[in-house]
């Protein structure tokens, strides 16, 4: 698994990038270190970009006033410890980690830097990561992306991509303690609608042909992928293994899947949210603010975009409003 590490000035990280450039700690200018599930730099996971696009507009785009220190894990969360502490031990002064299992990771790393978590996937109470959502606990705050009727909306939007669902594969992490956690509880909501779920394990891309197969001989009549960077990493295997397979797999997560061939997004836009984050917190602490004294954020509801022509393939259609 490739372990990707920059060191930048955020206003010259293409140069920096393509001339092998770390620039030395200047303890006028505040260095955050930004621990991601995926997706490089300089070219960046939409998340990501969203988030240093909102910091840019706030005035932290250069060497000047922000540097980076950059780890991503590529989609492996068992990376997640040890690149947080090797940003750690780069001495900066805030963290950003996105994730669910990098913000546990975070929470046991550190409890002096202060912490903004982003795209936490499940309720962050009972993640463990704070008790409130009114304020941070301790050194860390965060953006998550649950509601507490998220998976009745997504259910909702996936009984209009198929009439009459019986049978509703749920694509996951297996490695993942988050995914297994939101598994039970889609198979909870599912059962109270007399849906079954029919459970898809895949760690990594060589698992999807399997999953895939052995939910098709179960009778689903679709699947959806849950949230996270580990997934996110694979969605365009994800993408093609659906249509090789002529199985319609929705994905719940941002980041071009319905562009990539994917039939549909149907979950919370965690890209906004990436952007809020760096604005309403990540700007905030670097004036002065400590977590404890900012609120969580987190989504107002659930969305689904189709891609049409993948929906023709797999005879889906949406009856006009």
């Amino acid at each position: 698994m490739k372990i990707i590490k920059y060191t930048v000035g955020a206003g010259f990280i293409a140069a920096a990038m393509s001339a092998g450039v770390s620039f030395a700690k200047d303890p006028a200018v505040p260095r955050i270190g930004f621990v991601a599930g995926a997706g490089g730099y300089p070219k960046m996971a939409v998340t990501n970009q969203a988030f240093f696009d909102g910091l840019a507009d706030a005035g932290y785009k250069d060497g000047s006033t922000m540097q980076v220190v950059f780890r991503t894990a590529e989609g492996n969360m068992s990376l997640m410890p040890k690149l947080i502490q090797e940003t750690l031990d780069e001495k900066v002064d805030y963290l950003v980690v996105s994730t669910s299992p990098g913000c546990i990771a975070a929470k046991k790393a550190t409890t002096t830097v202060p912490v903004l978590c982003i795209s936490v996937q499940d309720d962050p109470i009972k993640e463990g990561l704070t008790t409130t959502l009114t304020r941070g606990n301790g050194n860390l705050v965060g953006v998550h992306s649950y509601l507490a009727d998220g998976i009745s909306q997504q259910l909702g939007m996936l009984q209009k991509l198929k009439p009459g669902l019986q049978k509703l594969g749920v694509l996951f992490n297996p490695n993942n303690d988050t995914h297994k956690r939101l598994l039970a509880d889609w198979d909870k909501v599912s059962k109270d609608q007399k849906i079954d779920v029919i459970p898809m394990p895949a760690a990594v891309p060589s698992d999807l042909a399997k999953a895939i197969s052995d939910a098709k001989l179960e009778k689903a009549d679709i699947a959806i992928g849950l949230l996270g960077a580990d997934t996110y990493a694979m969605r365009k295997e994800i993408a093609e293994a659906a249509k090789l397979n002529g199985f319609p797999i929705a994905m719940d997560t941002p980041g071009g899947y319905t562009q990539m061939g994917g039939v549909a997004t149907i979950g919370v836009d965690i890209v906004p949210l990436y952007r809020q984050g760096a604005l309403e917190i990540m700007v905030p602490m670097l004036k002065g603010k400590t977590p404890s004294e900012l609120p969580w954020i987190g989504p107002k509801q659930a969305a689904m975009k189709i891609n049409n022509d993948v929906a023709k393939e797999f005879n889906i259609s949406i009856a006009p409003k």
